[in-house]
């Protein structure tokens, strides 16, 4: 599996260095979106538009979602047929408002508390996390390797612990290095004290306190366009 890293950045993130959450998993033939934020439609743009089998939200505050809407544009200025969505409950409602308002877009939309589909080779299916609102995170496997993507969440959770057993990689939140517990959010101290020996890729990252992140030890720091495989 490969992955591609379309946006790196928190909800408090500053400038355009980092586009807000969105990640891409492909293998040989299918490619997979995990969140979408302002700014990863247009990283997806930069790479010619790939075909994209199916997108999969794992919250819906706005840094996870805003990028969607104008993707679905290009896809009707595209004439591509609609791509498939996977939410927790409520994204549909936001879609038919941006419909209502005049907005020609359309998606195949699937909700449910904890989504779980098979596309192609990858099976991907979800776990709660641990956020101000309600989320959830996404275990990918394609039968041979395990990835996590925690989308937004607060550790230790349950359920993201206990799939990280096995895993090969984890690619998680960081949002601070201190203070952002009460927003359900991540510090890398205790990221590092939760997943300790593991492989993770951290991000979520604020761009303007970036270089606070240090002693990161076997950890990797995101960034937009960095491409990992598993």
């Amino acid at each position: 599996m490969k992955i591609t890293f379309l946006g790196t950045g928190s909800g408090s993130t500053l400038g355009s260095k980092r586009a807000k959450s969105s990640i891409m998993i492909s293998d040989d033939n299918d490619n997979i979106i995990l969140d979408m934020g302002n700014g990863a439609n247009s990283r997806l743009e930069d790479l010619g538009f790939p075909e994209i089998n199916a997108i999969f939200l794992t919250h819906l505050h706005i840094d996870h979602i805003n990028g969607v809407f104008d993707y679905l544009v290009q896809r009707k200025i595209k004439r591509i047929q609609d791509v498939r969505i996977y939410s927790p409950l409520g994204f549909s409602r936001l879609l038919e408002v941006y419909k209502t308002l005049g907005n020609n877009i359309s998606a195949e939309i699937h909700e449910d508390k904890l989504p779980k589909v098979k596309i192609g080779d990858l099976e991907v299916y979800s776990v709660e996390a641990c956020h101000a609102i309600y989320a959830i995170s996404y275990v990918i496997t394609d039968g041979k390797k395990k990835i996590i993507y925690s989308g937004d969440t607060s550790e230790p959770c349950d359920g993201i612990v206990e799939e990280s057993k096995d895993a090969d990689l984890i690619i998680h939140e960081a949002t601070c290095i201190e203070g952002c517990e009460i927003y359900g959010h991540t510090p890398l101290p205790k990221l590092k004290e939760v997943f300790q020996g593991k492989r993770v890729i951290i991000t979520h990252i604020p761009s303007q306190i970036e270089d606070k992140y240090s002693n990161l030890g076997d950890y990797i720091m995101a960034f937009d366009g960095l491409i990992w495989n598993v």
